[in-house]
């Protein structure tokens, strides 16, 4: 059994380089969206989700973060989230995104008994699914760059 990896916070590497990691995952996020790659881009967004929901446990927790799945993650968060919109954003958008990339990266080759499976039509839900995780990641990191913000300049007051 392998040793869980722990979440490295912003006391451990300098924000530059978690700042290059991300924009480099979104740049190859968006190489895949234009190229048709629609499993890896769900697979990168869900990773750059992962990696937010991580850091927001962590920053109400105060305690190191094991890396965890979606489903667990969001599980963890919503039992501790204090933000209402961050918790809208959580049962509103990312446990339905979440069900529809467990399709597309769980189903991809699959075929339901008594059922005719349209290589196409799963395509486009893919390109959707990619899609609508980068709206819930933009959605869910605007909000949780506000609440930051703003408990910044409550510092500074």
């Amino acid at each position: 059994m392998s040793k869980s990896k722990i979440r490295a916070t912003i006391l451990d590497i300098p924000a530059m380089d978690r700042y290059e990691i991300i924009k480099s995952a979104i740049s190859r996020f968006n190489t895949a969206i234009e190229h048709s790659f629609f499993l890896e881009a769900t697979a990168l967004i869900e990773s750059l989700i992962c990696d937010r929901l991580e850091s927001r446990i962590g920053e109400l927790t105060h305690k190191s973060v094991e890396f965890g799945t979606l489903g667990d993650l969001l599980k963890k968060l919503n039992s501790i989230e204090t933000d209402i919109e961050l918790k809208k954003i959580m049962n509103n958008i990312l446990y339905q995104w979440a069900g529809n990339r467990n399709i597309v990266i769980h189903q991809a080759a699959k075929i339901e008994l008594g059922k005719k499976k349209d290589w196409n039509v799963f395509l486009r839900m893919a390109e959707a699914t990619a899609k609508d995780g980068r709206k819930a990641f933009d959605n869910y990191n605007k909000q949780l760059q506000k609440l930051r913000r703003q408990k910044t300049s409550k510092k500074d007051i």
